[in-house]
Parts: structure tokens; C-alpha cells; sequence
């Protein structure tokens, strides 16, 4: 999963890009992997220790400045999710300056859309689905909206899959600004949701000190300053939620593991997650849903209580789910 860091010169992108790496010499124009905090994972971890913890992962990579610029679409249509950087600092026309960057982005698709429906009409005469679809996407846009607010089937999103549609894309605003702690403007707040983003208060220059701090003193120092969690791990959790992923766990004496999936999969994709081999030869799923594994992690007293589950391969996933799968190939 692709995340890309956006915005204008001086919103402090680059700031927020080199706490994410926890060092002020992170070169920003590599892609960064960073690891997916998970309180449950760690647990896992202290139960069954492990050779190998792993955590599941997303990638982030700054664009750099201008960000919007023809040459940078390409990069920000790489990505999975937007996020749009603004500088809050001295508390200026962030609204404005986000309805801006929200027009570039529509701006850029209706020219993208524009194009292909001009080629597909002069093939088919305007009357294939794919030029219906595009003819809809133009009317919606032309009102100013993102392409993100409209309802499209299944069918719909994969046929567009291919053209990246900036608008489309989730989106998530950080509003880079000081607090104590940090609570974003109810004018911008109201604006990123009307325009089906989330908006997150983040303190970009704050959070690149709190990486000198021992990992072991951040959270009660984040605490003793206000803050429930880091804006790094917000940041990350919202780029999950806005992709409507959940995760499971696979546990082991070689390796404890979150695996990442998108929310209404089946415990066949689950199986296929891991290894195609293990969707192939699916049998069954053993199933223990993490709150009952948390309240006592004993597999025998579980079994006598029957909260093992056995599930088929239509299984529905949830968030938390420990899973093993059994197969044969």
C-alpha cells in the first residue's frame, strides 16, 4: 500500500516524511516501508515469542514540491491514498489553500476523462459502457466535486481502475500545525469531510523530535503532553481505515504475523494472502477471534469452552481474527 505525501512548498511534507524514517537525514526521494503499529501483534509476540514478529506494512514517499505539478501526477496516481500536507502554522487560508489542490486534482481528471471519451466516441459513437461511465464522471466533476463522493458498483471502480483517477483516490489532510494538543480548525475539518477526506492535526516538526526520544519513554511523554498516540500512528491507521483494510493473525513458534485484507474478505482470501498454495488445497479454517484469545490465550481451555471455531472457506473475516489454515495440496 502506496501512500503519497503531497502539498505545497514550506506545509512541511518533507518535515513529516523524515519522522516517519525517525531520522532528519531520511533521504525523501526513496520510498519509506514502515511498520504498521499493532498493540495486538505485540501482544501475540510476549505469548508465544517468537523467532520472527511481523508487522504488517505500509510504504509512504514524498512528492516532491510542486507536488501537483504535470510531471508529479504520475507519482501521486502511484499511490493508494493521498495526503495532503497543508502548513497551519501561521494559522492562514488552509481552507483555501485545500479547495485549491482539490481542483488541481479534479482539473487533472476531467482532462484524462475528457480525452478518452473523445477517442471512445469517435470508436463506438459515445454508446459503450466505458464512454456512458466517463460521460457521468464529467457531469459530476464539472460541479466541483471529487470523484471519491460518488457511488460506483463494483464493475464501475474496475473499469477505472486503470486510469488512477486522482479525485478518486481516498484522501487524508494534515493540517501541520502546533497544539496542546493539536485539535485541527472546524472550517477545515468541515471542508476535507464534505469533500470525503479525513482530516488529521498533526504537528510535523514535533513529531521528528519525539523520534530522538527511547521508544520506551514516547508514549508517556506523548502523555504527559496531551496526546492519546503519536501523529505517525494516527496517520497510519487513518490510511487503513480509508482503504477499508482490517487485519488477522497467523501465530507460530518460527513467526507471529498481521496480515492485512481488505474488510468483508473471506477466509479463502485469507488463505490466498498468505500462499496461493494454501487457497488452492483450502479445507477449513480454525478461527479464534482475538478478544477471547486476549482474555486467555490457553488453546486447551479454549477448545473446552468451544470458542475455537471451524470455519468454511465463505467464512467472513474480522478484524483481530486468529487464524490457521488447513489445507492439502
Amino acid at each position: 500500500m502506496k501512500i503519497a505525501l503531497a502539498g505545497k512548498p514550506g506545509c512541511g511534507r518533507s518535515t513529516l516524511f523524515r519522522a516517519l524514517a525517525g531520522s532528519v537525514d531520511a533521504d525523501s526521494g526513496k520510498p519509506l516501508t514502515v511498520k504498521v503499529p499493532d498493540h495486538r501483534l505485540d501482544f501475540l509476540e510476549s505469548i508465544h515469542n517468537p523467532e520472527k514478529n511481523t508487522n504488517a506494512t505500509v510504504v509512504f514517499f514524498d512528492v516532491p514540491s510542486p507536488s501537483f505539478s504535470t510531471k508529479n501526477l504520475a507519482l501521486l496516481r502511484n499511490a493508494a491514498v493521498l495526503t495532503i500536507v497543508l502548513d497551519n502554522y501561521a494559522l492562514g487560508d488552509t481552507v483555501n489553500d485545500f479547495h485549491e489542490i482539490e481542483s488541481e486534482l479534479i482539473l487533472s481528471d476531467m482532462t484524462l476523462c475528457e480525452k478518452r471519451l473523445a477517442r471512445l466516441t469517435k470508436e463506438s459513437k459515445g454508446k459503450s459502457r466505458e464512454a456512458i461511465l466517463l460521460g457521468n464522471l464529467q457531469r459530476h466533476m464539472e460541479g466541483g466535486s471529487p470523484l471519491r463522493l460518488l457511488e460506483l458498483n463494483e464493475g464501475e471502480v474496475l473499469l477505472l481502475a486503470p486510469y488512477a483517477l486522482l479525485s478518486l483516490k481516498p484522501l487524508i489532510v494534515v493540517s501541520n500545525r502546533m497544539g496542546d494538543p493539536i485539535t485541527p480548525d472546524e472550517e477545515l475539518s468541515f471542508a476535507a469531510t464534505e469533500h470525503g477526506g479525513i482530516l488529521l492535526g498533526i504537528d510535523a516538526g514535533f513529531e521528528l523530535e519525539l523520534t530522538e526520544i527511547d521508544e520506551s519513554e514516547q508514549a508517556p511523554f506523548l502523555e504527559s503532553m496531551g496526546y492519546s498516540s503519536s501523529g505517525l500512528s494516527r496517520l497510519i491507521k487513518a490510511s487503513y481505515s480509508t482503504l477499508d483494510l482490517i487485519v488477522f493473525f497467523t501465530i507460530g513458534k518460527d513467526e507471529t504475523r498481521a496480515w492485512p485484507i481488505r474488510k468483508g474478505s473471506t477466509a479463502l482470501d485469507a488463505a490466498g494472502t498468505i500462499h496461493s498454495d494454501l487457497a488452492r488445497g483450502f479445507i477449513r479454517a480454525v478461527v479464534i477471534p482475538w478478544e477471547l484469545y486476549h482474555e486467555n490465550p490457553d488453546r486447551t481451555v479454549l477448545k473446552e469452552k468451544g470458542e475455537i471455531r471451524i470455519e468454511g472457506r465463505d467464512y467472513t473475516v474480522s478484524d483481530g481474527d486468529i487464524i490457521e489454515i488447513r489445507f492439502n495440496v
